[in-house]
């Protein structure tokens, strides 16, 4: 069972599944795997069949706990189903399999949450926050004016490279986004404004190395290696995932609000049926495959006009 669940993962990385994604499914399919030897004294995962991954299923929506004492939520456990599902349809078509035994396996219904919505003048004071006097301050202005004008996601504005950018056509090219998928998003005038300013004036800054030593740190690497990077952390290096999180999550405290990468993409989608563009367009812009998925966010305008009218109704 070990031997082909770590020859999986390794297909999964082949594949170019990203880290979060592979380490979710390694995580599951552990809890899976302890699972069936403990509860039903299974070895191989030929003898796993549909009666004992509903027993499974039952026991994680029912028995399992967090750490901190709370059933998991839906969504937890539909995304736990997806992966095992998934691990079985490989496992069924490499031949290890002959018969699939998730392949009618049912997912607990789930209630979508509704995102969270910054409005026009809360996202203005989030990107209006970093010091653009500084080189950081610049970077991290281009930064978040472009998740907010292409509302792209957190993993595909880490991943950008120089020449995905091409601020005189006023477009962006997502490389291998989320289902591995392409795509060109538009540019604003002030986005790409940003984004000249900070390859321009910031980046070759950062590139050269020349804000390491500063503050507290010390010492000076003796090579930075080139790269394509868009966006450089003072080492001259990417700038790292997490690193973007921290930025945007230290600016928005600084304003006293609460945002993520993500919620700069949920501004972009809502923003922008608030001000009539075409649900169809919003979908192409986000790289959504499912009509469904954008139409969310019409619902947080049915949200936002039905709180209007009650708040109108309410007046002396």
């Amino acid at each position: 069972m070990n031997r082909a669940l770590a020859t999986y993962l390794a297909e999964l990385e082949a594949r170019r599944y990203s880290h979060s994604r592979r380490h979710h499914a390694a995580r599951t399919l552990e809890r899976l795997l302890i699972y069936m030897r403990e509860a039903h004294s299974i070895t191989d995962w030929r003898a796993v069949n549909e009666s004992q991954l509903r027993d499974f299923t039952l026991y994680n929506a029912t028995r399992h706990r967090s750490p901190g004492g709370q059933r998991i939520a839906a969504a937890t456990l539909r995304q736990w189903l997806s992966i095992v599902r998934s691990f079985f349809i490989w496992l069924n078509r490499s031949g290890r399999l002959l018969h699939n035994p998730a392949e009618r396996l049912v997912f607990p219904q789930q209630e979508q949450s509704l995102p969270r919505v910054l409005n026009e003048s809360e996202i203005a004071r989030l990107i209006e926050t970093p010091d653009i006097t500084t080189t950081i301050g610049l970077r991290d202005r281009g930064l978040l004016e472009v998740l907010y004008a292409t509302g792209i996601r957190h993993a595909e504005v880490h991943k950008l490279d120089l020449y995905d950018v091409d601020t005189a056509a006023h477009r962006l090219t997502v490389r291998l986004g989320k289902g591995q998928r392409d795509r060109v998003v538009p540019l604003t005038e002030t986005a790409a404004q940003w984004l000249t300013r900070y390859v321009t004036v910031a980046r070759p800054e950062l590139a050269a190395g020349k804000l390491w030593g500063k503050g507290k740190r010390r010492g000076q690497p003796k090579l930075i290696p080139p790269t394509a990077a868009l966006w450089l952390s003072v080492t001259g290096r990417r700038l790292s995932y997490q690193m973007i999180a921290d930025r945007i999550r230290d600016y928005a405290l600084q304003v006293e609000l609460k945002a993520s990468a993500h919620t700069f993409r949920h501004c972009c989608a809502t923003h922008l049926l608030r001000a009539g563009a075409s649900i169809r367009h919003v979908q192409q812009l986000l790289g959504h495959r499912d009509l469904s998925t954008t139409e969310i966010y019409t619902r947080v305008e049915l949200s936002d006009l039905q709180q209007a009218i009650e708040t109108a109704a309410n007046r002396p």
